[in-house]
């Protein structure tokens, strides 16, 4: 019969990981140019989806970027809890997923398409091609800087993933907004 750890076991391993993973950011990638690049994917967008979002609807469309971040985030974490993928470099310690993906480029990405692209059509076409710019240009191009490592993901599931989520999340904002409206 199998033993399995105990709860106390596990917590100690896991702060033992966390610990190492706290002195692995501030003596390896902390100031690396992986890191800048993720400072500056971090803050540009933010900048330009300021000058150029649509003030009219800015709280749709805001609202439409919190739950983007919010689920992918969500996955994000799931994928690397499981062993999916994992990140060699992080803006932070904290956090075990790429927040600069997670709560700046997705989030910005998708609220400009959201922005821009207002049918159905439109919204879909847009979103394919968003789809797989991330998951076959941007996804590689992680890889070679040798942030992003998958093990048991291919680009391929990304591409239906990133697509997916805008769909999913285009479809439930509907619904919220005419929820809103018959209060």
């Amino acid at each position: 019969m199998k033993q399995f750890p105990s709860y106390e076991r596990v917590q100690h391993i896991q702060s033992l990981a966390d610990t190492a993973g706290r002195d692995n950011w501030v003596y390896a990638v902390v100031f690396t140019y992986q890191w800048w690049i993720l400072v500056a994917l971090m803050i540009i967008p933010y900048i330009v989806w300021w000058k150029i979002v649509d003030r009219k609807n800015f709280f749709e469309i805001t609202t439409y970027g919190l739950l983007v971040a919010l689920f992918t985030g969500l996955l994000d974490a799931i994928g690397v809890e499981l062993d999916i993928w994992d990140y060699k470099y992080d803006l932070v310690p904290l956090l075990d997923v790429l927040i600069v993906y997670d709560v700046s480029i997705l989030p910005i990405t998708y609220m400009l398409v959201y922005q821009y692209f207002q049918t159905w059509r439109s919204f879909a076409m847009a979103h394919v091609i968003v789809a797989f710019v991330f998951a076959f240009v941007f996804e590689p191009i992680l890889m070679w800087l040798d942030i992003y490592h998958p093990s048991k993901w291919t680009h391929s599931y990304s591409f239906v993933g990133f697509f997916l989520v805008a769909i999913f999340l285009r479809w439930l904002m509907n619904r919220l907004i005419k929820k809103s409206k018959s209060f």
